[in-house]
């Protein structure tokens, strides 16, 4: 499941609270949201309709009624709309005769009959329609409609818009409850209707103003926290040469700089217990050498009967002297400073000189490298890795099944694969494989394997190589190491 970034939630975070914020604007009246789609378009496009609507009602007022439908014509080309004038019952007055209003906004204007005049409900008395010299070009007439209204139709025009007026009665009589339509093909080629788009202008407005003002604060933080997690990791991983911008004046520059002591203390720390087990290595050798100079010359003065015990000894010595070695080279790929440059080295080469060295009769060892591919490494080093991974497989896993070792180019980088058929590891032992001195085996016994640094020195002897090493279990049985170096 992929996770949301930090910056991801911050901006939902925002998201969410300028949503939460809008509805309650709405829900006070501060705002004007209403529920609906087409009230929140004619919540912008109201007052302009209504000004129309009473231009159109004025003008009527002044108009004999056979230049009626020319007068509309004039409003029409003025706004790029069609208007029309239909009493309440559905009855046309003016406009166009070939554009008829669908049933669905007839049932409007039936719904609205005997309505006309802001405040005025169902068969209120009548208003006269005014009579003043106002023209198309003024704001006089009549007092302004009840709220417009919008109706989507599915024909063509399909926008309705609609606004109640007074029209003038037959023969200059009482004005008849009546309804201006302004019909438009399109939403946008509809002047009204575009004004409500202020409102989604406002609110893009508000959006990018929004992410103007928090973009510089989350890109900040997500790059002081994405750092932190990469430091954490690669102190995690045991490298603990890493170091953490703190010019941040807030928490996390702080959280940075108490990263980067942590770094240095566990550093020192490492690197003095890795110096004291090499200097006691050191000076466990001299030692170790006189005791075997020591039981070479008791073998021609021990009598037979005794020869078990020395024996016994003997392999005690060689222990110790193995043991000893190995964390003399330890503490020497961990600690000792590099003067050699690194120097190209054919994968396939090396991979067949360590597959002839670790061989053993018991094990099969296939090995499937094209020819060609070279890395530019320390070869020691690097030869050092793979034959103490290649060594561990025969040693677990070489009378389980055959032994593979492969090498492959994957980007930049060289992925050297040894994998077995044995039994593999325990899912919870995996990260520790490559901790000095962690074996499977608590006992220790020298007949089950050595004293657990084998892997972690081919994790330095890699590190060194500026690489990574890992392991998996494999399915449905055994464990495979994958060394990755650059190219």
């Amino acid at each position: 499941m992929t996770r949301l970034p930090l910056s991801g939630k911050i901006l939902l975070v925002a998201a969410l609270n300028a949503v939460l914020l809008a509805v309650l604007l709405a829900a006070t009246g501060v705002l004007p949201w209403p529920g609906d789609f087409q009230a929140f378009v004619m919540s912008a496009a109201g007052p302009s309709v209504g000004e129309v609507s009473q231009r159109v009602s004025a003008d009527l007022a002044r108009t004999p009624p056979e230049a009626a439908d020319r007068l509309l014509a004039d409003y029409s080309r003025e706004f790029g709309v069609t208007f029309l004038v239909y009493r309440n019952d559905g009855t046309p007055v003016a406009g166009p005769r070939e554009i008829t209003p669908p049933a669905a906004v007839i049932d409007r204007l039936r719904a609205g009959e005997g309505r006309f005049g802001q405040g005025r409900g169902r068969g209120g008395p009548p208003s006269r329609p005014g009579d003043g010299r106002g023209g198309r070009g003024r704001r006089g007439g009549p007092p302004p409609a009840a709220a417009p209204f919008l109706v989507r139709t599915a024909g063509n025009p399909g926008y309705w818009i609609g606004s109640w007026l007074p029209i003038p009665g037959p023969e200059n009589g009482e004005a008849l409850p009546g309804t201006l339509l302004i019909a438009s093909d399109g939403f946008f080629g509809n002047p009204f209707l575009r004004r409500s788009m202020q409102w989604v202008l406002v609110a893009l407005g508000a959006l990018a103003l929004s992410i103007l003002c928090w973009t510089p604060l989350l890109r900040g933080v997500a790059r002081s926290v994405t750092q932190l997690e990469q430091a954490t990791a690669r102190i995690s991983d045991g490298r603990f040469d890493v170091r953490v911008d703190e010019s941040r004046g807030d928490e996390l520059g702080r959280l940075g700089s108490s990263i980067n002591r942590m770094a240095s203390r566990i550093d020192a720390m490492v690197t003095g217990q890795t110096r004291f087990l090499g200097d006691t290595a050191h000076e466990l050798r001299s030692p170790l050498g006189r005791m075997q100079i020591a039981l070479g010359l008791l073998d021609t003065r021990v009598a037979d009967a005794d020869q078990p015990y020395l024996q016994d000894l003997h392999e005690d010595v060689d222990q110790l002297s193995t043991l000893t070695a190995e964390l003399l080279q330890f503490a020497r790929t961990r600690l000792a400073p590099r003067t050699d440059p690194p120097a190209t080295v054919q994968v396939a080469a090396l991979v067949e000189r360590i597959v002839k060295l670790e061989a053993r009769p018991a094990a099969t060892i296939d090995v499937t490298v094209p020819p060609g591919l070279a890395v530019t490494v320390y070869e020691h080093d690097l030869g050092r890795a793979l034959g103490n991974v290649v060594r561990n497989a025969v040693r677990y896993a070489g009378e389980s099944g055959p032994i593979h070792v492969s090498a492959s180019r994957r980007n930049g980088d060289v992925d050297i694969t040894v994998s077995d058929s044995g039994p593999g590891v325990p899912a919870d032992a995996i990260d520790r494989l490559f901790e000095p001195f962690y074996r499977l085996d608590p006992s220790r016994d020298r007949k089950s394997g050595g004293a657990g640094l084998g892997l972690a020195i081919a994790r330095s002897a890699i590190e060194a190589c500026g690489g990574r090493i890992v392991c998996r279990n494999r399915v449905p049985s055994g464990l495979e190491v994958v060394i990755t170096v650059p190219v």
